[in-house]
Order: structure tokens, then sequence, then C-alpha cells
């Protein structure tokens, strides 16, 4: 086959690129012509910042379908903001539901805390295509003591789609809190926080979101003020003659100085969003998935890992060539075809142990500017390794 000589970037589901016109734009021009700290200040640029901050807040709220733009908590990442809701609201005694798909974002604080002996982690277990076991799912929230569901709202490793509007109305009709794990869900797939009865989804902004590396947060219902407590104390730009955190929201949980530049051009990736509809983002990267799988679903040297259909997931492709490390067919898709993608575990190890892949997947993971022809190149090119190099 003809390979090509500039990058097919097909690596979306870690990092998100190229990203949308204006992003990088608003970075660099805040950090040259604005460069103040928000809230701390009564200088224009300083209220500049503030305002722009502001603004990327509402974007956010919209998108999310949240009530209220200061229900949007700031946090470097969408890991800061998941330790942040997992640490702040269990209790010793608590038990946690979740599931054996999650990122380690959501595994390893929930480990530390059984560790401590603080909560007991009740695991639901996945099918052979990866999709969540909901009855067992819903077995467990009848549990007592059950305080907490912790769910991913789409997989990383395979692209499933959990069923997140059913687990929200689940847990609300049993008084249990419910937080999400949005980092492949927002603006890859539509989510309405209030209609899906979700009280917290942790975000990030380097994704679906088409912002930069250091953004990310957390949509909190107002009514988990006072039941989450802050992951981080100190300055908040505005009643400093408090001995404690101020109780308003968002300033509770955002102490010291933000990422400004980062939040500013998150706030223009998060209009975009808007501007092409997260349901048509959804709709053209469904075609470049259909595309692969359609190419790949009978070849025989490649195993496809997850479901083999189209339904209920995203445009991530995770596959394996049975007799190849995983990294070095990524290797070989980098250095031969100038294919980027990721190799491994992808963070999220038990799914992958219990499906049978050890060492992980090559995974494909398609972004709103590629096309079906990128589809069809990358297809090509994993069969062409399969033929070439599978022993």
């Amino acid at each position: 086959m003809k390979t090509r000589d500039k990058m097919t970037y097909l690596d979306n589901g870690a990092t998100s690129f190229p990203k949308p016109a204006g992003v990088i734009e608003a970075f660099s021009d805040f950090a040259r012509n604005v460069g103040a700290s928000p809230g701390r200040g009564a200088y224009e640029p300083a209220q500049i910042a503030e305002a722009k901050i502001y603004a990327t807040r509402e974007s956010l709220a919209k998108l999310l379908g949240a009530n209220d733009p200061c229900e949007i908590v700031f946090t470097k990442n969408a890991t800061e903001a998941l330790n942040l809701a997992i640490f702040g609201l269990v209790h010793e005694g608590d038990k946690v539901v979740t599931t054996r798909m999650e990122h380690n974002a959501v595994i390893r604080p929930l480990i530390e805390l059984e560790k401590r002996g603080i909560i007991e982690v009740l695991w639901t277990e996945v099918d052979d295509n990866g999709r969540l076991n909901l009855e067992q799912f819903i077995e467990f929230l009848e549990t007592p003591g059950v305080s907490l569901a912790v769910t991913t709202g789409i997989a990383n490793s395979t692209g499933v789609i959990v069923p997140f509007w059913q687990i929200g109305r689940f847990c609300r009709e049993r008084g249990i809190i419910y937080l999400v794990d949005g980092a492949q869900l927002c603006g890859v797939y539509p989510v309405n926080v209030v209609e899906d009865s979700i009280d917290l989804l942790a975000f990030t902004g380097h994704k679906g979101l088409y912002g930069v590396p250091g953004t990310g947060g957390l949509y909190m219902n107002k009514k988990m003020k006072d039941k989450l407590h802050p992951l981080i104390w100190g300055g908040t730009g505005g009643h400093s003659d408090l001995p404690t955190m101020p109780d308003e929201l968002p300033e509770k949980y955002e102490a010291g100085t933000p990422n400004t530049p980062g939040i500013v051009a998150l706030g223009v990736g998060v209009d975009w969003v808007l501007s092409q509809t997260v349901e048509k983002i959804h709709q053209h990267k469904q075609e470049l998935l259909s595309t692969m799988l359609d190419i790949l679903r009978d070849v025989h040297s490649i195993e496809l890992f997850g479901p083999k259909d189209d339904i209920d997931r995203t445009a991530v492709v995770p596959v394996i060539i049975p007799s190849m490390d995983p990294k070095e067919v990524a290797n070989i898709l980098w250095e031969r075809y100038k294919i980027a993608v990721r190799a491994g575990l992808h963070c999220a190890p038990q799914i992958h142990f219990d499906l049978g892949a050890p060492q992980g997947t090559v995974r494909f993971s398609f972004g709103a500017s590629n096309t079906v022809e990128d589809a069809k190149y990358a297809a090509e090119a994993i069969i062409e390794i399969a033929n070439d190099f599978a022993k």
C-alpha cells in the first residue's frame, strides 16, 4: 500500500489534535497581552481575566446542561477532579459501587481508600464484549451502606458507552450520589447533567473539548457543596480574612492561582464544540468507526478488542495482533505509516485482564478532523502489519 509522508493522528482518546482555529491563539493572546490573575486585582487586566474565566464556565454549563455556571469548578485535569470528588465525599464505613472498566484515576483512589480501611468497593463486571453488567450494578446499589456510585461515561479502552442516564436515575431513586468520569464523554457524546441525574461529573479540557493540557474540572450540583470537602486549601483571591475556605461555589474548591490562559483556550474549544454540536461530531466519527470496523471485522489475523459492532460505542477501535506486542505494532505504525496511536493498557488494567489482553491493545481513536480516508488507511496499515510481521 502507498504510505503517507505526513502524520495521521489517531490518538484523540489521549489528547485531541489538531485543535480548532482560535484555541492556541486564545492561549497565546492572553499570555502575551493580558497576563493577570483573576480576582486578585482591581486593574483592568485582572478584571478581563475574571470575565474570561466566567465566560468559559458559562460555555461549559451550556454544554453540560448545568443550571448555574458556578457549578463548574476548575481543576488541572479530570484526575484531580475525580480525586476531589472521591476523597471529599466518602466517610468511614461507606460502600462504593463502580465497574471494572474504569481508568486508574478512579481505580487507584478507591483502592487507596479501601486499603486505609475507610470504604468497601463493589466492582461490577463486564461481559465478553466489554459492556457493563447493568443488572449486577443495580443489585450492588441495593447493598446497605452504599453512598456513592462511580462510573466512566465512555470506556477509554473500548469506546463503550455506559448507560449513565439509567444509572443516574437508579441512584437518584435510592439517594445514592452519582459521580461520572466524563474524560472520554464530554464533547464526544451528548450528556445533560440535570436530565441524566448526574450529581458530579469530572471532565478534562484536552480531549473532546479541544482545549489544551492542564485544564479540566468538576461539575457539581449545588446540593453537593455541603457534602463535599475540598481537596486543596489556600488562597482564593477573596475572603482572605477567613481562616477556612469560603463556602461559596466555585471558590470553595479553587484554591491557588488558576491556569487562566488554559481556561481561556478551553472556552474557545467548548464554543467550537457548541457551534458544531456534539450530535454532529458524534455522527461524523461514527462513520469513521463503521468504516474501520467493516474492513477489519472478518480479518482473522487481527482481533477486535471489545464489541465487534458500532452500537452504543464511540469512535475507538482497539485491536490485537495475537503474536505481536501492542507497543511493537504501534512503533511500526509510526515508523512505516506515520500513524500515531496509543498502545498498552490505557490506564485501565482491569478490563484488559478480564478480557484476556494482559499486554493491552493498539488503540485507534478518531477526532473531529479525521476522515473516512484516515479510517481506511489505518485499517489497511494494520492488516499489512499483521500479514508482514505476525508469526
